[in-house]
Order: structure tokens, then sequence, then C-alpha cells
């Protein structure tokens, strides 16, 4: 078994993996932030 192969495929599924996931933390961030804003009493 072609052990380079391997490593392209498993470092091309880690990258999009971490991709998605960072995706989703931002997303999360980005909406927990416009949450705080929206409650934060305007001074």
């Amino acid at each position: 078994m072609p052990t380079g192969e391997r490593v392209k495929v498993d470092s091309s599924d880690v990258r999009s993996y971490y991709s998605h996931g960072s995706t989703v933390i931002s997303r999360k961030l980005i909406r927990f932030r416009i949450g705080e804003l929206l409650v934060m009493p305007h001074r």
C-alpha cells in the first residue's frame, strides 16, 4: 500500500474537517456576539 497517497488523503480530510469546524465555530461566535450586543443596554 503506497503511504504517499494515504498521507495526501488524510491531510485533505483533516483540512476540510478543520475548515468546516472553524466555520461552524465562527458562526456560533458571531451569533453570540450579536446576542450580546442586542441584550446589552445602549449607553
